[in-house]
């Protein structure tokens, strides 16, 4: 038997059929389900019913009342000498509470279920909990790139005072392009709420306000792609028809000169067409020396998996679905641009590409979109409100209309070169920027790049000769860069050039960062010269940002990682130019700096191809030659690679030794302690092992004693030494505890963990792994949670287990963090055919079924 409440109150009995009642039974039961389970007394129950005054058979009639429902409810319904109760079984009210499914809801809440207080209270509980959960469905499905008018339209309809549910529906419609209709929304809220004598809140006027004005930060979210930093002007048609030759085939490249606003226009046409797709990738290839696929997983956050390659990885990453894929400035990597990009046209069935490029990719089936400047009356109306940006809202005048369009055909319509024109007017009078134009570009027509240069002649000779220094020092930044690092590379303050260069549209600013676009970057570039100090200050900066290793826990490290992506094609750049023309150890140790971050974001094939390449340069025995050796190795190990990891991971103790270098060589031991683990040598690792181990001691190096402990109890515990390797990993778990190093205290934990199950101590190894857990949980390191979890599946229920297990395989696939120690690698596969001997069949299903629905966040959930 099913109770509904959302909608017209009734009752279902088991065959679906909606059971008659009257109307006062109907509000009896309306009641005594709102009150949740709770006795009502007869005197309550009279006041519910007759809200309006009871008659003086009330009581006699409430018994009627009573009996007709339970000959529909049976013995759900309660009697007691205190009064009546419901046990309601299924209800609807229920489900939604617990899932928040608004197909429950059939009509306004216990509607037809009466007016007395304790219905009223609980209709209104309802209701507000229904439009909470259209807030939270509408704004999950704009999130995921799902349509959402039909229904934000019929719930504003039927309830147009809802503030929220109008200012969604007014920000749907805006950005389906139909401002119109979202502002007569508006007016019809606004008059709704003046009946009920209210205004409109501040958001939704100011929502409102912006429409009007067509404020660029209310354009259409895209996953991945760049938030507008202006509105978006002209070009309908062209989008319009871009689109349906973009549904035409596997890959669009838009052409044109620099400074034509091919970035603009791709990303604008992503945005539009983003809903279409499951998964939108931003490949940017300014400022790399490499369009490679490894460059594109690293865009698409796929971690290298050893024995894989990245195209494999991506087309992993990519899926089954329909995938978007934006490859922006492909022009001076244009061949191995293409190639890759053929390639996974070729391995992802359903992927589509957008490319930006000065010419053609030359991919068999390419469709080529030629970008010119923009129409005359597109031109105008971007110089015009660019122009009155850059007078502090003071647009053209109608004297200037005239030479603003000859000024705009001068510039034959290129976006950028509209932008520093508009920039100058700060300074300068339209008639003599007119004549200032015509004397670099001349009187008879000209090639639209000579067009483009004049443009940034015109703005470069606008500075002092302080800020065109500043600009060329800047070009060496092939990405985003902070006023500090423009202050080390120009070698005195920057602040105020910086700022007299964004007024002129020279560097932008997005509210946290300054960046220079790539045309007025390549510019700048030709005009710093060879000898300029600024290189090796460049290369500097970067040496000395990288020199601390990076925070090891929680939101520091999330920090500590944004911050690498943004700089990640400047470092590199200065890696590339140190190759070449700088100092080899200092490519070495910028290199060996990044192996960190090339691991934790799954770019191990890119790094150990910098490793390789500084390697190969640098011969010689030196700190630096040791420390990129260990890195190698690392990146070699993590990448599946053991054998080349010993190899190098030899050669930098060789190094270090030769050297007398005693950090260095603690750090290469452990880290062929760990190598020679993962072979299965265990006399080398356990030889490896007991040097550090006697090193660290003798160095009184807390923290390397720490580790040798842990590590070398890791081989002892893989040889089965379970009796050597407990005691070790309590030394080591005491030693990290002393010196407050969490993430070594929670790895010991975890390891002793294994070795109380092993041993046969249950309870101990889930009190180990649970507190394990919890540390790994509060710094927010995901592969050590990993660890403890299938620990404690491993003391789980067979289908518990086979859920958490297959879980954490999942994760584990996709963070690229495969199991490496041989001990836990046999503990796991063990486990998992355990649980699968010991289940049925349908119970496997299950467990597998549980684990799809299971997500990470929860399965660490239970052990908390």
């Amino acid at each position: 038997m099913r109770f509904e409440v959302l909608g017209p109150v009734r009752v279902r009995t088991a065959d679906g059929t909606a059971a008659a009642l009257a109307p006062r039974p109907r509000a009896l039961l309306a009641a005594l389900i709102a009150a949740d389970g709770r006795v009502l007394s007869a005197e309550r129950l009279i006041a519910e019913l007759w809200p309006e005054g009871a008659p003086p058979t009330a009581g006699p009639a409430l018994q009627v009342h009573a009996s007709a429902l339970r000959r529909v409810v049976g013995d759900r319904l309660l009697s007691t000498a205190a009064g009546y109760a419901v046990r309601p079984g299924e209800l609807d009210a229920a489900e939604f509470e617990a899932s928040g499914d608004l197909r429950l809801w059939r009509g306004p809440a216990y509607e037809g279920g009466g007016t007395g207080p304790i219905v009223e209270a609980a209709a209104a509980r309802l209701t507000e909990l229904l439009w909470s959960a259209r807030r939270d469905w509408a704004d999950r499905e704009v999130a995921a790139g799902r349509p959402v008018l039909a229904e934000l339209s019929a719930w504003v309809t039927t309830d147009p005072a809802s503030e929220p549910l109008v200012e969604r529906l007014m920000l749907g419609l805006h950005r389906a392009g139909r401002s119109t209709e979202a502002l007569a929304v508006f007016d019809r809220a606004v008059t709704v709420l003046r009946s009920y004598g209210m205004q409109a809140g501040p958001v939704l006027v100011a929502l409102a306000a912006g429409i009007r004005r067509r404020d660029p930060t209310l354009d259409r979210p895209a996953p991945r792609l760049p938030g507008s930093r202006s509105r978006f002007i002209g070009r309908r048609a062209e989008l319009d028809r871009a689109h349906r030759l973009a549904g035409e085939t596997r890959l669009l490249t838009v052409t044109g000169a620099g400074g034509c606003g091919k970035t603009r226009f791709a990303y604008e046409l992503a945005r539009e067409v983003a809903a279409e797709y499951d998964t939108v990738v931003v490949v940017e290839l300014a400022g790399y020396a490499s369009a490679d696929a490894t460059r594109f997983a690293a865009a698409a956050g796929v971690r290298d998996e050893p024995g894989g390659t990245p195209i494999e990885a991506l087309a992993r990453h990519l899926g089954d679905g329909r995938a978007l894929l934006v490859v922006d400035n492909c022009e001076h990597l244009r061949a191995a641009a293409a190639a890759t990009v053929d390639e996974l046209i070729g391995a992802v069935p359903g992927l589509r590409v957008l490319a930006t490029s000065r010419e053609p990719l030359g991919v068999t089936g390419e469709a080529v979109w030629p970008l010119s400047g923009l129409s005359s009356a597109d031109a105008m109306r971007l110089f015009a409100e660019r122009v009155s940006a850059a007078r502090g809202g003071s647009g053209l005048r109608a004297a200037e209309r005239e030479q603003a369009a000859a000024l705009c055909r001068r510039l034959d319509g290129l976006p950028l070169a509209l932008e520093l024109a508009a920039a100058r007017l700060r300074s300068l009078p339209l008639t003599e920027a007119l004549a200032r134009l015509d004397l670099l570009v001349g009187a008879s027509p000209v090639e639209r790049h000579r067009t483009m240069r004049a443009a940034i002649d015109w703005g470069y000779d606008l500075l002092d000769p302080a800020q065109r220094r500043l600009l060329d020092r800047l070009s060496l930044f092939a990405g985003p860069f902070d006023p500090a690092a423009a202050t080390a590379v120009h070698g005195s303050d920057a602040l105020d050039a910086l700022a007299r260069l964004t007024d002129r549209s020279m560097v932008e600013w997005d509210g946290s960062r300054y960046r220079l676009t790539e045309t007025i970057r390549e510019y700048a570039a030709e005009r710093l010269g060879a000898g300029d100090p600024a290189r090796s200050r460049f290369t500097g900066l970067w040496l000395d940002r990288l020199a601390a290793p990076p925070p090891p826990d929680g939101p520091a490290h999330t920090a500590w990682l944004a911050e690498m992506d943004a700089a990640h094609p400047s470092i590199l750049a200065a890696l590339e130019w140190s190759l070449t023309d700088g100092a080899e150890d200092d490519a070495l140790t910028l290199a060996a700096a990044m192996w960190w971050y090339w691991w934790i974001t799954g770019r191990m094939a890119e790094g150990r191809g910098w490793l390789r390449h500084g390697l190969a340069r640098s011969v010689e025995p030196s700190a630096a030659r040791g420390k990129a050796l260990r890195a190698a190795a690392a990146l070699a190990r993590n990448s599946g690679d053991l054998t080349e990891a010993r190899r190098l991971g030899e050669e930098c103790l060789a190094t270090f030794r030769q050297l007398d270098d005693r950090a260095g060589v603690l750090a290469a031991l452990n880290n062929l302690l760990i190598t020679a683990q993962g072979q299965g040598d265990f006399a080398a690792s356990l030889a490896y092992g007991r040097e550090a181990l006697d090193r660290a001691e003798a160095a009184d190096d807390a923290r390397m004693i720490a580790a040798g402990l842990n590590n070398t109890a890791g081989t002892l515990r893989c040889l089965d030494r379970l009796d050597e390797a407990g005691p070790l990993f309590e030394r080591a778990l005491g030693a990290f505890r002393a010196i407050g190093e969490k993430r070594g205290e929670a790895a010991a934990l975890a390891n002793l963990g294994i070795v109380a199950r092993r041993r046969g101590h249950v309870e101990a190894a889930g009190g180990y792994l649970r507190e394990s857990l919890a540390i790994y949980t509060g710094l927010g390191i995901t592969e050590g949670q990993l660890d403890a979890v299938e620990g404690l599946a491993q003391l789980a229920e067979p289908e518990l287990a086979l859920t958490l297990l297959a879980v954490a395989e999942r994760e584990r696939s996709t963070l690229g963090s495969a199991i490496f120690t041989p001990d836990e690698v046999r503990d796991r596969d063990a486990a998992e055919k355990n649980a699968r001997l010991a289940l049925t069949t349908e119970e496997v299903a299950r467990a597998y079924r549980a684990a799809n629905d299971l997500t990470w966040a929860a399965a660490v959930a239970l052990f908390q």
